[in-house]
């Protein structure tokens, strides 16, 4: 699976932001790549297409250690942080 590039904030019109903790992958090395993978692995399965559902977001803090999502639906959003938050 491709990842993001870097996860960087991307343009986009999607006005449902939501910050999580990365999710820890127990069985694996801490590794960011990994972590990138399983979040947007989930948003693909559960959200939709990345760009058009979902798009990582703007932080509004500094606060590096939350994954920082953008949602076209709200429903995404809500379910977003029913499994991550």
């Amino acid at each position: 699976m491709m990842t993001g590039i870097y996860y960087l904030p991307e343009l986009h019109d999607f006005k449902y932001l939501a910050q999580v903790p990365w999710p820890r992958l127990y069985n694996e090395q801490a590794d960011w790549v990994a972590t990138v993978e399983e979040l947007e692995k989930w948003l693909v399965s559960y959200c939709g297409p990345h760009w058009s559902e979902w798009a990582y977001g703007q932080q509004t803090n500094n606060d590096y250690w939350l994954a920082c999502i953008a949602f076209k639906r709200e429903r995404n959003k809500t379910l977003f942080l029913l499994q991550w938050g």
